[in-house]
């Protein structure tokens, strides 16, 4: 019984896997340099440890970065499905989860109970699929607050 029960949660990740790959957000080209082989990315440097408990610090967005793809970093939640944390915790910067763009400089907080991480999980798993979008949407499909 329990082993079913693992291989439905399984299923169940990899499925919320496939459907948020895409990260639905708008892919906006960079003017920048490449970095030099082997320097960290800007991304990669990004978080940095502040004083507050309660911060962790910034993420700088990369080009084709998402939610999704950021909060699965070790270094910042080391789980996609809290993406909802970041929004958020970035609802001043941010007016769609799915349209986030590069030198946006995001807020990570790392003091989260777990209350809140379950909540942000439930919500990241009842987002719909993404559908192509170029603006912000008016209305989202989940009330993420």
């Amino acid at each position: 019984m329990i082993n079913l029960q693992r291989i439905i949660l399984l299923a169940t990740s990899v499925t919320a896997v496939v459907l948020f790959c895409g990260c639905g957000q708008k892919r906006v080209e960079s003017t920048e340099a490449p970095n030099p082989a082997g320097a960290p990315s800007v991304g990669q440097q990004a978080v940095l440890q502040k004083d507050s408990p309660s911060l962790a610090g910034h993420y700088l967005v990369e080009k084709h970065d998402c939610l999704w793809t950021i909060a699965g970093q070790p270094r910042v939640y080391g789980d996609s499905f809290q993406w909802p944390e970041l929004y958020k915790m970035n609802r001043d910067k941010i007016k769609d989860p799915d349209l986030i763009y590069p030198k946006q400089d995001l807020l990570v907080q790392k003091d989260i109970s777990q209350e809140e991480i379950s909540r942000a999980r439930r919500l990241a798993m009842d987002t719909p699929k993404y559908v192509p979008h170029t603006q912000p949407r008016q209305t989202l499909p989940v009330d993420y607050f």
